[in-house]
């Protein structure tokens, strides 16, 4: 009985941290698409019904909306790099919730690489096990700094 009690328990421990890591790779996912240019996959890191809320923005609902906005808001920036630190998450189930901070720069022309845009803040995130696998259900972003002048607001004001 106390071997399949410790089983068991290491089985939790182990979904527990194979969750963990499957969150933190779908959020450099999402990275990595939006600086790749590629909306579709970068929205396919969403739930189908996901929620990206940035500072001025009405909260914008569903993969197709966010493909087009952020896409739309972002096309005009050759160069684009996301950087994520202090990633953490807390799982519940087939739910979690989590933070991390983003650093967020982004160039109009990569032959001028001095000339970019940069801000950063934290995300608060939920997140929901689907058949697909791990999705943002909700991505909230609050910046808390900025560096030169976002005078288009291609991305939050």
């Amino acid at each position: 009985m106390a071997d399949q009690t410790l089983i068991l328990d290491l089985q939790r421990r182990l979904q527990r941290l194979e969750d963990k890591d499957a969150i933190a790779s779908l959020m450099y996912r999402y990275g990595k698409m939006a600086d790749s240019h590629r909306w579709e996959d970068y929205a396919a890191c969403f739930a189908e019904d996901g929620v990206v809320r940035f500072d001025d923005w009405d909260d914008v609902v569903g993969r197709e909306k966010i493909a087009a906005l952020i896409g739309g808001g972002l096309s005009n920036f050759q160069g684009l790099q996301h950087s994520f630190s202090n990633i953490q998450v807390d799982v519940d189930g087939d739910k979690a919730t989590g933070t991390c901070y983003l650093w967020f720069a982004a160039t109009i022309d990569m032959t001028k690489p001095h000339e970019f845009q940069g801000f950063g803040g934290p995300y608060e995130i939920t997140f929901v096990r689907t058949a697909e696998g791990w999705k943002i259900s909700t991505l909230k972003l609050r910046k808390i700094w900025t560096q030169s002048t976002d005078s288009a607001k291609p991305i939050g004001g």
